[in-house]
């Protein structure tokens, strides 16, 4: 029998498509709420019928029911989420009524739960949607080519509902975020928990992976689920491919993992005469999972090159590189953010073109032991479940801190945590209030020194940025950033020194992310960065097509990924402030500082996000865009002056082809909106005044609430909610 401690909150788990058991994240997050003083039941489908109790968890309840119909069409599908929403309402109420539930969490797929989230936020009590999977783009790949558009859009329309209706939502990772901004999610609803395994889950030493090699033979290993979008047959083809280019006695193939597609996938192997190479281990525990990636001497990562695999942290990725196993996967956005340098990235992935790689790899212990390296210091320093966890649990402790004892909502002092934060604003009267309330809603007393240099202006910022609390005001008459840049570091106290734009949202915890990876004044520079930036989401509710086209290529392009601009914010260390004197007067300040440090010397932070909102009309985009485009022509002309650093990057005109489009051919329509805008605003960057402020007023505007939305219906109710802050 499980017993909850009285006076704990208690947070309902819900879960439609695996048992509980086999739900790796939900098992994280549930030991993470348990550590924290939560009380968790889990309801989902049966597995073990003999578990009452989480495996791992102290007291964490299983309440299953019976799946008795599973979906492999549409309507199959369709009753299959009927039953279990049906099951699920009787379980969740039956919580309710025995005291429980004091906040829910909802795990897609589906997304249909949104009726019950209108009813407990009517209750007062927080529902808070945690996004495993995008439903539409799910369908569209495993349809194919031939999708129907209704199905797609009413799985559109489910997953707005249920984002909307959620009072907060965890996306796991910048690519679901910028999904939820898209469907009109607030920025201050969204948090970012990635998938990955916690540091305690990996057996500790030296991976023993090469000595077995020297020994017996490679293991190419694969750890995931046999679905028709993981496209796994691609492995099966790989060996078969890779047997003809190497001997069969030195390698052979583990694929650990279930699904509808085992079936297909053992004939397959079978009828290629491959049952002396490809081993299927079935589905692995934990430990399990561990023993064999530890003597793995590569990994692959199979999934197709489509728009939801793009958008996708695969969990497998981040367990890979736990064990720094090097990984071979096809070139997806969200994989490159992951794996980085620890990944063997491949075009179209091929079967030819894995087998090619994995042999190039097994011949090459040297680049192995390079990209195992970098994926343990990547899994450590970033990926690992802690580092999730902190940010998940943080979310919790706000949305249920009436029912937490006292001292569970009091924060830790932390010793030496401090950044002054320098915030140019031009008549930011709309927006500087937004940034500020942000930026320091959890902040400890005194932990930012907060600049705030109102340049120029004539409304009333220097008024609303001087009534919030500890925010020192500079006013300065004339109307220039980097005077006013400069005029803040004259005053602002302490390192590291972050830069931030008026019109960003950055969260507390970002600021702390960004302050941490620097490192504190008494830090020694050595084995930190000196530059760090958050990773960028665009805020593009309600934007016009051709804006979002526009984003659509722009936001893939590779110098946004290894450079400090276009986050609206920059954390320097002392010894990064040190590379200059002063802000010269130029524009773009940001490429300015991105010219001061090599690629090492850089790095985007993991958990640390900047909202940048994007213009809401097209003569706005082109504005923004002439603005900056005049204000990097101006740089680069000031460098070739040898008035500036000899280290501006060099504008690549054809990145948006060649390294955006002929690799997503299916952005080709949106590239047209892209050339159209980006030659308009260059013609008139040419005829531009350099001094000239093209200012993009338009992203500066606050939207109103809308009366009488879905979100107005639910906040109407919501007593613990992230709204009631």
């Amino acid at each position: 029998m499980v017993l909850a401690v009285k006076g704990r909150p208690h947070v309902t788990i819900l879960v439609a498509n695996l048992p509980a058991e086999r739900d790796r994240r939900v098992i994280r997050e549930c030991l993470s709420l348990e550590a924290n003083g939560f009380d968790v039941t889990v309801i989902a489908p049966r597995g073990d019928r003999n578990l009452r109790i989480l495996p791992g968890s102290r007291n964490t309840r299983l309440k299953p029911y019976p799946l008795i119909v599973t979906g492999s069409g549409v309507l199959s599908f369709a009753a299959e989420f009927v039953w279990s929403f049906l099951c699920i309402t009787i379980r969740l109420f039956g919580e309710l009524f025995r005291g429980r539930a004091h906040g829910v969490q909802v795990c897609n797929p589906p997304d249909i739960y949104f009726p019950l989230a209108v009813i407990w936020r009517a209750l007062g009590r927080p529902w808070v949607f945690d996004h495993h999977d995008l439903c539409p783009e799910i369908y569209a790949a495993r349809a194919g080519g031939s999708a129907n558009r209704w199905v797609f859009r009413t799985l559109v329309l489910l997953e707005w509902l249920t984002l909307r209706t959620a009072t907060a939502v965890f996306a796991t990772n910048e690519s679901f975020r910028e999904n939820a901004l898209q469907r009109g999610v607030r920025p201050e609803k969204l948090t970012v928990v990635r998938n990955g395994p916690a540091a305690h889950e990996i057996a500790r030493g030296d991976s023993p992976a090469d000595e077995t090699a020297a020994e017996d033979v490679h293991t190419i290993a694969y750890v995931g689920v046999f679905g028709p979008q993981d496209n796994v047959e691609v492995a099966v083809l790989a060996a078969e491919e890779l047997a003809r280019r190497r001997s069969r006695r030195d390698w052979r193939m583990v694929l650990a993992g279930d699904g509808e597609s085992m079936d297909a996938l053992t004939k397959l192997a079978a009828e290629r005469g491959l049952h002396d190479l490809v081993e299927f281990a079935g589905w692995l525990d934990g430990p399990s999972v561990d023993a064999l990636l530890r003597t793995a001497t590569v990994a692959i990562q199979p999934d197709l090159p489509t728009r939801m695999n793009d958008l996708s942290t695969m969990a497998k990725t981040v367990e890979y590189l736990g064990r720094g196993v090097p990984v071979v996967a096809v070139d997806l956005i969200e994989t490159r953010r992951t794996a980085g340098e620890a990944a063997r990235y491949l075009p179209t992935g091929s079967p030819a073109e894995f087998a090619e790689a994995i042999d190039e790899l097994l011949d090459d212990a040297a680049q192995r032991d390079r990209m195992r390296g970098t994926g343990l210091d990547r899994f450590a320093t970033m990926l690992a479940w802690e580092h999730q966890a902190r940010q998940y649990v943080s979310v919790w402790r706000r949305l249920l801190a009436r029912r937490l004892p006292e001292p569970a909502t009091t924060p830790s002092p932390v010793e030496g945590r401090r950044a002054s934060v320098v915030i140019a604003a031009h008549n930011e009267a709309d927006v500087i209030g937004r940034c500020l309330d942000t930026l320091l809603a959890d902040a400890r007393d005194g932990e930012f020194d907060v600049t705030v240099v109102a340049n120029g202006c004539t409304d009333g910022t220097a008024r609303v940025a001087g009534g919030r609390p500890g925010v020192r005001v500079v006013e300065l008459d004339v109307a220039s950033k980097p005077a006013a840049l400069n005029a803040g570091d004259g005053v602002a106290v302490g390192f590291p020194r972050v830069y931030l734009d008026a019109d960003v949202v950055v969260t507390t915890e970002s600021l702390r992310l960004l302050a941490d990876a620097v490192g504190p004044s008494t830090d020694e520079p050595t084995g930190r960065p000196l530059a760090a930036v958050p990773r960028r989401a665009l805020d593009l509710t309600r934007r016009p097509l051709p804006v979002r086209a526009y984003y659509a290529v722009h936001r893939h392009l590779p110098a946004l990924r290894n450079g400090l601009f276009g986050r609206g914010a920059i954390a320097l260390s002392a010894a990064g402030r040190d590379r200059f004197e002063s802000f010269p007067d130029v524009l773009a300040d940001d490429l300015f500082l991105d010219s001061l440090f090599e690629p090492a010397e850089k790095r985007e932070v993991a958990g640390a996000t900047s909202v940048v909102a994007t213009p809401r009309h097209v003569d706005d985009l082109v504005r923004r865009l002439t603005r900056v485009r005049a204000g990097n022509a101006a740089m680069r002309a000031a460098a070739a002056h040898d008035t500036a650093s000899e280290g501006v990057r060099d504008a690549d005109r054809r990145s948006w082809l060649r390294d955006v489009v002929l690799p997503r051919p299916w952005l080709a329509p949106a590239a047209v909106c892209y050339v159209l805008i980006t030659l308009t605003a260059a013609a008139r960057a040419r005829r531009a005044d350099p001094g000239t402020w093209e200012r993009d007023q338009s992203s500066r505007e606050v939207p109103k609430p809308r009366i009488g939305g879905i979100d107005e219906l639910v906040r109407t109710g919501d007593t613990h909610g992230s709204e009631r802050r």
